[in-house]
């Protein structure tokens, strides 16, 4: 499952979370990987008590799981994203900044989640998240470089603050 299955899943059940999440779990059932319906739980959970927070530290998120967290509409307002020790990668990073959802972020807290330079020149080129104000990225084992390229980045004009080491 990736990215693009997850949106494609989004526009063909015509935003119908309940049978999106159907059939995520039928394919997830079979690799015996975790229920997305129990990680839209999650989700709920956490965004119930504060909708511009939502911390999920240390939960094994997946790539796939950023990507539904990616398009899930209840995160519209969402100012700060906590996903330190999970296990994104490069193409959960994609997912979320390019998400036509979280276009209000202005924290995102990626440490510990196994990204490279690679899915830092993608984010460097991506004009989405427009209002983020801090990013940390640290113990992703980037350099200290990542830092002022991201600074400098014309599609990041309130970027304030970047933690890489």
């Amino acid at each position: 499952m990736n990215q693009d299955y997850v949106l494609e899943l989004f526009f063909a059940m015509k935003g119908d979370l309940n049978k999106i999440n159907a059939a995520i779990d039928e394919k997830l059932r079979k690799n015996q990987t975790r229920k997305i319906t129990t990680f839209e739980t999650f989700i709920k959970s956490r965004i119930s008590a504060n909708p511009k927070v939502l911390r999920m530290v240390n939960m094994e998120i997946t790539p796939d799981e950023a990507a539904y967290l990616s398009m899930y509409p209840d995160l519209e307002a969402l100012e700060v994203l906590d996903l330190r020790q999970n296990h994104l990668g490069d193409e959960g990073l994609e997912a979320i900044v390019r998400s036509p959802v979280l276009k209000n972020l202005c924290e995102l807290d990626l440490r510990s989640n196994g990204i490279t330079r690679l899915g830092l020149t993608m984010m460097a080129g991506v004009q989405n998240l427009v209002h983020l104000k801090k990013v940390d990225f640290r113990s992703n084992q980037l350099g200290k470089r990542w830092e002022t390229k991201l600074k400098e980045s014309e599609f990041y004009p309130e970027l304030q603050e970047v933690k890489t080491v």
